[in-house]
């Protein structure tokens, strides 16, 4: 019987179905939607799949995330069986996500939402009190493909950098000046004019920045988050961002998604939002990059190779 890969990667060109394809000949590819009932009998799933097909796929020995966050499939209602074995995109965003951290910081640093607003206006007025990245100190908290994108960017800029990894390292990596652990997170930020944060959604990094983490942040500092809106206390950021604690916030992430429309963060001027879009869905690099990383790790397991790299069940990522 031929076994059966279920694709439900979007947008799906010729080009990259063909990359597939030249992966793993001996497959039969059967290409879907998210919800459909035919990745029941897929014994491989590439791509977005909702949790609740997970529980109907019999046959289902490897899932490939086009996300690189799975926590969608680490609670027990989404009925990932243990046995399936789980890898994610985890590198094929770093490039995209730190363009859209670099254009968040570079746009609160020089005021562009407030002549955005003017501009809408028409009115032509000098706001003032520019900044510029160069000579700034970043803490980047999560220093993987993304985070350690973004910190490269900022050194090549000027900025000093420090990074927050989870577990220590022998030697500190290019990006960055100097490397902290987490239980060094609060000697990480402190003095820090930016603190960025890219950090996947697990139980360990849920409300990491709580209201006395925040209110430890330099005075004026910003504060980015293109990981999982819960990894910050909303209710202690708008306390912090109201009273002037915090200079400004890049939300890409929020909690709830979508953030309704009562928050008064959509108001603040010195915030921006955007709805979770960092990743760039429509990015032809950041589409080539996934599909290359899975075709890569198809042909080893076609070839019956262990994989380079899969999800970490206990650490959620």
């Amino acid at each position: 019987m031929e076994r059966k890969l279920g694709i439900t990667f979007t947008p799906l060109t010729d080009a990259r179905l063909e990359r597939i394809r030249a992966a793993a000949p001996g497959f039969e590819i059967i290409c879907c939607n998210r919800h459909n009932e035919d990745l029941a009998g897929c014994e491989v799933v590439f791509g977005h799949i909702a949790p609740p097909v997970l529980s109907a796929a019999k046959n289902l020995k490897w899932l490939h995330t086009q996300s690189a966050g799975v926590d969608m499939y680490m609670t027990q209602e989404a009925g990932l069986p243990d046995d399936v074995m789980l890898t994610n995109s985890s590198g094929a965003y770093g490039i995209g996500i730190s363009e859209h951290l670099l254009a968040v910081t570079l746009m609160l640093l020089r005021n562009m939402g407030g002549y955005v607003r003017l501009q809408s206006a028409a009115k032509w007025e000098d706001l003032g009190n520019l900044q510029t990245l160069y000579g700034k100190l970043v803490t980047v908290v999560g220093l993987g493909d993304i985070g350690g994108n973004y910190a490269s960017r900022c050194r090549a800029m000027g900025a000093r950098v420090r990074g927050v990894v989870r577990t220590a390292r022998p030697d500190v990596p290019s990006c960055a000046d100097e490397l902290f652990t987490v239980d060094q997170l609060d000697e990480a930020v402190r003095d820090a004019d930016i603190v960025a944060l890219c950090l996947p959604g697990t139980s360990e990094t849920a409300r990491l920045f709580n209201k006395d983490r925040l209110l430890k942040l330099k005075p004026g500092s910003l504060l980015l988050n293109i990981g999982r809106g819960s990894a910050i206390d909303q209710d202690a950021l708008i306390d912090c961002l109201s009273s002037g604690h915090l200079g400004g916030a890049g939300l890409d992430v929020t909690a709830p998604e979508p953030l309704p429309a009562e928050s008064p963060l959509w108001a603040m001027p010195n915030v921006i939002i955007t709805p979770h879009i960092s990743g760039g869905a429509s990015l032809e690099i950041t589409l080539d990059l996934i599909v290359d990383k899975f075709a890569e790790y198809l042909q080893d397991y076609a070839a019956g190779k262990p994989f380079k790299r899969s999800v970490d069940r206990q650490a959620g990522y």
